[in-house]
């Protein structure tokens, strides 16, 4: 598998103009292929169900986590083998079904909401560097299903108009573990990753405003169990992200903040004070930022962006 650093892609004016429905009315305008920008924030995290989930924007962040807290080997799926165009595969893929039958690896399946269709699109058709699969149109959700359950997941996302991807993890029974927003750059790959203490059998992913959704160089499996610091971390938000003049920082009942420090991108270090859940960044520049914030159950690095 070819690991790139969840993503988002625009189709720009074409796609708004003419009012594209599904990818199957896109051609390709652009021969490059697509950039490889990292993920800018994962915002609005829920983590439901009592047991610890944590997400990912770099594929080495995700390594070292499951690394860390997981046992057994990871799946690698490429989506690679299959049509040499963009084609419509039917309501399932799989390694049993589909236009990928016989190509791509057994334990998982992706399929559309409502029962629709779900497209492959080879590298390059869209301007997309890696084979991607999703939901064929863009009213429609992508939905990829575990069988046997895994633990930790990772994947390429691809949007088509909007730059924001809600995520839902559900367990057994189909109850949701935890839901969160990628907020990431558009047109191009972007990296998201998902470890979870209890069984994950279902993800489903939706672009917000009815944007098309597609993934790629998925990976999957393992057996993890995370620490109840990390669990706690990973039930830290913050946003919005980007951001005007306030960040807000939600952190569970349990979790203090001891201090906060936000660095620019020469590494200058600004003592910050949270306030009622509130820190003011009104008087930063424009740019990138890293805040730090040292809590009761460690430090959560997280970068920001100030408009």
């Amino acid at each position: 598998m070819k690991k790139i650093t969840l993503f988002l892609f625009a189709l720009g004016s074409f796609a708004y103009a003419q009012q594209t429905q599904s990818y199957i009315e896109i051609q390709s305008t652009n021969s490059d292929e697509s950039s490889t920008t990292p993920s800018e924030a994962i915002i609005n995290f829920q983590n439901r169900g009592g047991g610890a989930l944590e997400t990912f924007t770099t594929d080495d962040d995700f390594d070292a986590a499951v690394a860390a807290n997981c046992t057994g080997t990871l799946v690698d799926e490429n989506f690679e083998g299959g049509p040499v165009a963009i084609e419509v595969c039917g309501t399932v893929v799989s390694s049993e079904v589909g236009c990928l039958a016989g190509e791509i690896e057994e334990g998982f399946s992706v399929e559309a909401s409502f029962g629709t269709d779900v497209i492959y699109i080879p590298a390059g058709a869209i301007g997309n560097t890696d084979p991607l699969v999703g939901a064929s149109t863009f009213a429609e959700f992508t939905i990829v299903n575990f069988n046997p359950e895994v633990y930790a997941v990772s994947m390429d996302v691809w949007e088509n108009n909007d730059p924001n991807t809600d995520f839902r993890v559900f367990t057994t029974g189909d109850v949701l573990i935890g839901s969160f927003t990628a907020n990431t750059p558009i047109n191009s790959q972007t990296f998201v990753g998902i470890v979870s203490s209890q069984p994950i059998t279902k993800i489903e992913m939706e672009g917000q405003n009815g944007s098309g959704e597609l993934l790629g160089n998925l990976e999957f499996g393992g057996d993890c169990a995370l620490s109840t610091n990390e669990s706690q971390l990973a039930e830290i938000s913050i946003f919005p992200n980007p951001a005007t003049d306030v960040l807000n920082v939600r952190t569970p009942a349990s979790v203090e903040i001891n201090n906060a420090v936000i660095y620019d991108v020469l590494g200058k270090a600004s003592n910050v004070q949270v306030v009622n859940g509130q820190i003011n960044v009104s008087n930063l520049s424009r740019g990138v930022y890293i805040l730090n914030l040292n809590t009761t159950a460690g430090t959560l690095t997280e970068k920001i962006v100030k408009q």
